[in-house]
């Protein structure tokens, strides 16, 4: 596995969307570390959990390899 930015192999737009996108106030990757998400209570857990869902669905191997091959932050969001 390459250890390249998703920029370089022409995969730019997966931090946007799978790493760094704001499902609420905070970066997607904010709220994976922080266990946020399936807290009872918390306002964007119903709209944060769907996005997850429907970019897992969605996702392809090749910006899977993008994001694996990148740095911690992206390899987090992709394992949860």
């Amino acid at each position: 596995m390459s250890f390249q930015h998703p920029e370089e192999i022409g995969y730019g737009h997966v931090i946007e969307r799978y790493v760094t996108r704001k499902d609420s106030p905070h970066p997607r990757y904010l709220e994976l570390n922080g266990y946020r998400f399936p807290r009872p209570g918390w306002r964007h857990s119903k709209r944060f959990t769907r996005r997850l869902l429907d970019d897992a669905a969605t996702i392809t191997d090749a910006e899977l390899v993008a994001l694996l091959g990148f740095e911690w932050r992206a390899r987090l969001t992709v394992r949860m």
